[in-house]
Parts: C-alpha cells; structure tokens; sequence
C-alpha cells in the first residue's frame, strides 16, 4: 500500500473515530445499566417502564402516538445510529415522530448508552402490523393529509381535541371552551387566511386564549392541517 493511500485511510479513520454519532460499541452490562438509569430519568415520561408507551404519563402528550420500543419486529428495521439520531435530533430530523431531541441535554455516551439499554426491551410480538420506519417517513414526505394529521395532533389536537370535537385533554384546563373546528359548520369555512390571520394574532387575547403562533413555526404547516381539518367532519361527534 503506497503512502498516500495509508494516508487517506488515516484521515477516514479519524473522522469516524471523532464523529460523536458515528457508531455504537457492542453493548455491555455496565452500559445497558447506565443506559437504563438515563433511560428513566428522560425518556420514561413518554415510553414507559417497558417502553411500549403503554400508561406512560406523557405518552399521548402531543398527540402523536408514542413509539413501541418493545415491538422487536418494528426495532430490527432500525440500525443504532438511527436510534442514536431520533434520541439527539427528534423531530428535527423524524417530523413525523414529534419527539423532543436531546442532544443539548445528554452527550453522545449518555444517548450511546440509552440506545444500548433501549435494544434490551424489544421483545418478539409477531410480525410487524403498521408500517415500517422507511413507509412512515415515506408517507410524510409525499402525502400532504398524513403531514396535515401529524401537525394537526401535535399542535391542535390536546385542545381542539383528536376529532376536532372540541375535547382535548386540555379542554377541561382552558378558560374558555375550544371551538369544535372539525364539525360539519366549521370545518368547510376555513381557510388559510383566515386561519393564519386568527393564529398569528397577538391581539387577540381579549377574545381567546388560544397560542399565538409564529408565521415561521406555523405557516409552513397550515396548508396541510387545514386540508386535514376538512376530513374531520366524515368522523365528527360532539355526543
């Protein structure tokens, strides 16, 4: 092998070696312990003891269903850097899981080690029923109404409720009751100004208590749940 080339295998092996997600050591017992404790301190909320999500306190916080890191058919799909990147980027880099990254609360040990306490959950539950990681993210990409549901449940849904009825989890906390924007009157009404013009408002807190959006956070995103919202009267119920 000529210098050059040793040399060059030099500096890829140095960049893997110091890249901070670049690859995760066979696990061990004092790494899955580790993983374990910073496992219950920060994701636990959401997933669970097990980490199924089952009665998790948080679990249904932003309306997006929490993933089942005990389904091992849906786990296998997932190389460890893809579970290293969904716990340090979230929805950052997987809108579609509208989780929280954690990078600037835990370094690249401390995710390296969840990761390796989180491979020890998954258990065999049969084959896989629902997509798979590469259908879901494909179906977010290209499908403007599975978009619209996913910002609809993590923005709308914990006051306006999942069916647009009105009763969110947040419903019986607020001030003054959501309106039902999923019924057959209003859903058909909305549109984007009109929509943008009510969310983006900061002069409205004498009439409402809804947040207030930022046009950068929202309007990207408001074709899509407008276009979701209008589906909502073919399911609606206010019984």
């Amino acid at each position: 092998m000529n210098r050059c080339s040793k040399a060059t295998l030099a500096i890829i092996s140095l960049f893997i070696s110091s890249s901070i997600y670049a690859q995760t050591p066979a696990p061990n017992p004092m790494l899955v312990e580790a993983g374990k404790r910073l496992f219950n301190s920060f994701c636990i909320y959401c997933h669970g003891i097990d980490g199924s999500g089952t009665n998790a306190p948080a679990a249904d916080l932003s309306g997006v269903p929490t993933g089942d890191l005990s389904n091992k058919a849906y786990m296998s799909l997932l190389t460890d850097e893809e579970i290293i990147n969904r716990v340090a980027y979230g929805e950052e880099m997987y809108p579609y899981l509208q989780m929280p990254g954690w990078r600037s609360n835990l370094n690249s040990e401390k995710i390296i080690a969840i990761v390796a306490y989180v491979r020890t959950l998954a258990i065999d539950q049969g084959p896989l029923n629902g997509p798979t990681p590469a259908e879901r993210l494909e179906r977010f990409k290209n499908n403007p109404l599975e978009r619209g549901r996913i910002y609809f449940l993590r923005y709308c849904s914990g006051c306006h409720g999942k069916k647009g009825d009105g009763k969110g989890w947040m419903a019986a906390k607020a001030l003054s009751k959501p309106v039902a924007i999923g019924s057959p009157k209003i859903a058909p009404t909305l549109t984007f100004d009109k929509v943008k013009s009510y969310v983006t408002n900061i002069n409205r807190w004498d009439k409402s208590y809804m947040p207030v959006f930022s046009e950068e956070e929202i309007l990207p995103k408001l074709p899509d749940i407008i276009a979701y919202i209008k589906t909502l009267p073919e399911q609606y119920s206010d019984k």
